[in-house]
């Protein structure tokens, strides 16, 4: 697992953890073995205030995309430098940098072997949120909850691409299957409010453990740049 999918996975679940802040109630003490932890009754509580106000819960959304995009991309950044330092240090491959080649080869390479992947589950991402924010202010709000449409489009980025189709494919399997499941035992419609970063911490799983395993990582490699 590289640098990257390790950072996402923090990411995702500290922000599964401020959904779950956010949405649902905690104890007020917490013991173990008899001992009450007071710093950690604290917190809990001073996170539990504030995110139980939605504009807060609204601000940490906004605040936690742009940490990942530029967390991300600075990631990538050194990755190039790394990468053109390494071809630097060789007889053989300073030939395809200048003045043997033009910086365009270096960039070209650096950009469809790094960049590129992020860009198109960001740009995706952002078309996916457009579109359903357009959809659910249309049928008044029909489908999702106002912060869904965040977490569903921030799951499509960090899992990346092509991993993002892993992604969405758990999303249309699994959301079909609990939707059967919740109408044998309920009624009204399933909520998925939070379905949608579980399963992008599963998508990256699946990319990085299970696909490699079972040998199915050549079918991702089908959609590389």
């Amino acid at each position: 697992m590289n640098l990257i999918d390790k950072l996402n996975l923090v990411i995702l679940v500290l922000t599964l953890g401020a959904q779950i802040l956010y949405r649902r109630s905690f104890w007020s003490k917490y013991e173990v073995l008899g001992f009450r932890f007071k710093v950690l009754e604290k917190t809990i509580g001073y996170l539990k205030k504030y995110f139980s106000d939605s504009n807060n819960f609204s601000k940490f959304l906004r605040y936690i995309w742009i940490i990942s995009v530029v967390a991300i991309f600075g990631i990538l950044t050194y990755w190039a430098v790394l990468q053109y330092r390494i071809w630097e240090s060789s007889d053989l491959t300073k030939l395809l940098l200048p003045p043997h080649q033009s910086f365009g080869y270096f960039y070209s390479y650096v950009g469809k072997r790094f960049f590129a992947p992020w860009l198109i589950s960001l740009f995706f991402a952002i078309v996916v949120s457009r579109t359903a924010k357009r959809l659910n202010k249309k049928y008044s709000e029909r489908f999702f909850w106002n912060e869904e449409i965040e977490l569903i489009s921030f799951g499509i980025f960090l899992v990346g691409y092509p991993g993002f189709f892993i992604y969405l494919t758990l999303v249309l399997i699994l959301g079909v299957l609990f939707s059967i499941f919740y109408s044998l035992f309920s009624k009204g419609r399933l909520p998925l409010y939070y379905f949608w970063i579980p399963t992008a911490i599963l998508a990256i799983i699946i990319k990085v453990w299970l696909f490699p395993i079972l040998g199915l990582d050549i079918y991702l490699g089908n959609f590389a740049i």
